[in-house]
Formats: structure tokens, sequence, C-alpha cells
């Protein structure tokens, strides 16, 4: 019953969530934390965090690490499948049609919709777990420093991952 729950969980993720990975979050959290407490917020933002830094979409990543949390191997098969299943078929059909439609008036209208409408889910996604994660002086420092570095100093990335994995090592 459990893989059940976990397909369910991660197929309405996949289905009711517009724009990115992080958009989904919000829905990720609201069913994995909340509604069936399978982690604790801190878990949650933990599991966000390398599901960011490992390689592989992000929602793939948090739906492997929840599902195998919860049920092993198969919790993480279930999960997955459950989160690709719809965004596959759905990218599958535009793909195939999208040079046809991608100037018809509805397809534009639909797109100035959704782009605000995933950028506001992203922001929500942003701010539950900025709650979680910047907790003292150090956190919000660490924060500062990879938005300067990363955005306003256009540093790759993987260079700025690779810097904070190495901060951290020489730390401890």
């Amino acid at each position: 019953m459990i893989l059940l729950k976990l397909f369910i969980t991660f197929l309405k993720v996949g289905l009711f969530t517009v724009g990115s990975g992080y958009s989904m979050l919000v829905l990720a959290q609201r069913y994995v934390v909340d509604t069936y407490h399978w982690l604790t917020p801190q878990e949650f933002t933990d599991l966000v965090a390398v599901s960011e830094i490992t390689p592989g979409p992000i929602m793939t990543n948090l739906a492997t690490f929840v599902g195998t949390r919860v049920a092993g191997f198969a919790g993480a098969v279930f999960a997955v499948v459950g989160v690709i299943a719809v965004p596959f078929f759905v990218l599958y059909a535009i793909g195939l049609n999208y040079t046809q439609f991608k100037n018809y008036p509805v397809v534009e209208g639909l797109l100035k919709v959704v782009r605000p409408m995933a950028i506001g889910f992203i922001a929500v996604a942003i701010i539950r777990l900025f709650k979680t994660s910047i907790t003292d002086t150090k956190s919000a420092l660490i924060a500062v420093v990879v938005i300067l570095v990363t955005y306003v100093f256009k540093v790759n990335p993987i260079y700025t991952v690779l810097g904070g994995l190495a901060f951290a090592l020489v730390v401890k």
C-alpha cells in the first residue's frame, strides 16, 4: 500500500505543478512533510540541498531519496516513476507538435501565464527553504556569498559547489 501511496503522491506532484523542479518543491513539501510526515521540515531541506548538488533533475533526485527512505529500492522506483510519468508524456506530446502550434495566440497566451506562475511557485519554495536553511549569521553569510559569486560575478555553479565543498572540508 505504501508503494501505491508514494506513486500517487509523486504523480500528483508531477501533474499539478507548473514550471521547473523548484516549483514542484512547494507541493512535494506539503505531501512529504505536512500530510504524510515522511520527513521533518529539516530533513526535507537537507534532502533538497543534496538533490540540488547531485547529478540529475532535482525532483527526480528528491523522489529517489524520499522513496528510498519510506520503502527502500521499490519505494524509490515508484516515487520516481510517479514524478516523471505525466511530465514525460506531456513533453513528448508538445515535442511532437510544438513547431506547428508555437505561434498560435492561445499557446502564446498560455505561456505568458505559465511563466509567472512558475516564478511564483519557485519564490514560495525559496521562502520555505529559507526558513529552515538560514538559521544563523553563518548560514546567511554563506547564502549571500553564493549569490554574489554565482550571480554577480558569474562564476560557474560547478565551481561554486566545489568551492563550497572544499571550504566545508577545511572548516571541519
